[in-house]
């Protein structure tokens, strides 16, 4: 039996996560109500609601209106400036309060935010992963060994990804024990990088801090989402597999290694808009901070980004 049609609010439509979700949702048979400062760029649909909203420039009490009509809320929100620059900690949460505040305002029933891996624990502790001295060179490591994963940072980060893709064929090269000094150099000085001073760093450590509006929170009802570290482009499988609380690892942890070295798992950001639109139809996470894992076996460079010209039928 098909699920009754919602009016699903999505902030950061034509983003990363929010483009490919709003076509998941659409697919299903919602109405999506797309909040950001150009919502229209995603496309035509009808049932696709652009409501235009730079959400950093207004108070929560004007946000608060924006979300009339909306039964379910989902958040992607993510900085709009492009490149690293704008990977930064305290905008991220003002912007994330003012959300919590304008729903707490609002008519919306529930409240999905899409956080980061970094507020996972790692396995049989209380600790946050992105606060794990180990865990970005274990990350920068993993993203590395995928090309589909090197092709979305260039696309979306610019400097990041070609960085990462030097570091990338340094490491191939050093694999095959046919690395120049220049390639060594490039590995020794990309990995100090990380340790002292990770670009994604800040921001990722924002998602983990934002958890705790939510966490214990019983004043709305919500559901943090935590894609897996490997979270990149890649081919919708339609399967995946819920965690809570703790970020999944494969295998078992090497002698002398990190607990996360070669151990990370992923999902393709079309499957984790499958995972997200089924948390939406069921509720079946309400105060819960989960993940979701999947199937990346197909390393093939995907889009970034989504449009309704994906819708199935085609847009209007």
């Amino acid at each position: 039996m098909a699920p009754t049609p919602l009016r699903v609010g999505v902030i950061g439509p034509a983003g990363f996560g929010g483009s490919y979700l709003t076509v998941e949702l659409l697919n299903r048979g919602h109405t999506v109500i797309g909040l950001s400062r150009n919502p229209q760029k995603l496309g035509k649909h009808p049932r696709y609601i652009p409501r235009s909203i730079d959400i950093d420039k207004v108070s929560h009490s004007e946000l608060a209106p924006y979300f009339s009509g909306i039964d379910v809320l989902v958040s992607e929100y993510g900085p709009h400036t492009e490149g690293a620059d704008a990977l930064l900690y305290m905008p991220f949460l003002e912007t994330v309060r003012k959300i919590i505040l304008a729903v707490k305002l609002s008519p919306v029933k529930y409240f999905l935010f899409v956080g980061g891996a970094g507020s996972l624990h790692v396995p049989g502790t209380s600790d946050c992963c992105v606060d794990h001295p180990d865990f970005f060179t274990a990350y920068r490591r993993a993203i590395a060994t995928s090309e589909a994963h090197i092709a979305y940072m260039e696309e979306r980060l610019g400097i990041m990804g070609t960085a990462l893709r030097a570091y990338r064929l340094a490491r191939i090269a050093a694999a095959a024990h046919t690395e120049t000094p220049e390639q060594l150099d490039t590995i020794a000085a990309y990995e100090a990088g990380i340790k002292t001073n990770d670009r994604a760093a800040e921001f990722i450590k924002a998602g983990r801090t934002a958890f705790m509006f939510f966490d214990g929170n019983t004043s709305f009802r919500w559901s943090f989402v935590s894609p897996s570290a490997l979270y990149r482009p890649g081919v919708r499988t339609g399967r995946y597999e819920v965690s809570v609380d703790d970020m999944v690892l494969v295998g078992e942890q090497a002698e002398g290694e990190s607990v996360f070295e070669g151990r990370l798992t992923g999902i393709s950001v079309a499957d984790m808009a499958v995972a997200i639109a089924d948390e939406v139809e069921g509720e079946k996470l309400v105060g819960k901070h989960w993940s979701a894992t999947g199937d990346l076996g197909d390393d093939k460079p995907g889009k970034a980004y989504a449009s309704l010209a994906d819708v199935e039928g085609g847009s209007a």
